[in-house]
């Protein structure tokens, strides 16, 4: 079985308006290339989303991204490579206007979004590439008196993933039982 390590690098968009939350972690994949299937191991960490007027801060807010499952997926017969994750999130703070409107990890989703993202024909996996896809955000729960202010900009549908592949920096990649630089 391959394995292979990426750094992702990407962001996710809010209910089609323009803040976006930037993505960064990794991704071990262990691909089955006889079964045309991979498994893998996302890890994020936490963004920062934030929203300037005139140069002033009106809106920062912290958000962590968990996987919940592993990252499961195909490859076809054009190299296109097909992926799903199960994922939480959790606003960790949120500040307007200079003050501190909530602090801590109570604030999360609900329930998990199924996040299903697919690259363009040729995905090479040795190079990496990007994956793209939209999914339904679930509603926020735990967030106090902003909880209802919260769910009217984020939770729904309407929601993208963009996230590039990287494989990771100063390693090889680990292909057939041989190494190719990465």
């Amino acid at each position: 079985m391959d394995e292979i390590t990426y750094a992702v690098r990407g962001f996710l968009t809010i209910r089609r308006h323009s803040l976006r939350a930037p993505l960064s972690g990794s991704l071990t994949v262990r691909m089955d290339r006889d079964a045309g299937s991979f498994t893998g191991d996302l890890d994020l960490g936490r963004s920062a989303i934030s929203r300037t007027v005139l140069g002033a801060s009106v809106l920062r807010a912290t958000v962590q991204i968990m996987a919940e499952s592993p990252v499961t997926g195909r490859f076809d017969h054009e190299n296109r490579l097909s992926a799903t994750v199960t994922v939480n999130a959790a606003i960790t703070g949120v500040r307007t206007c200079g003050r501190t409107l909530f602090r801590g990890g109570r604030c999360h989703t609900a329930t998990h979004a199924v996040v299903p993202m697919r690259s363009q024909p040729g995905f090479d996996l040795a190079r990496g590439g990007r994956l793209v896809g939209d999914y339904s955000r679930p509603p926020f729960t735990g967030c106090g008196w902003i909880t209802p202010v919260i769910n009217l900009l984020a939770a729904g549908p309407g929601n993208a993933v963009v996230i590039d592949l990287i494989p990771a920096a100063g390693g090889d990649v680990r292909l057939e039982g041989t190494k190719v630089p990465a």
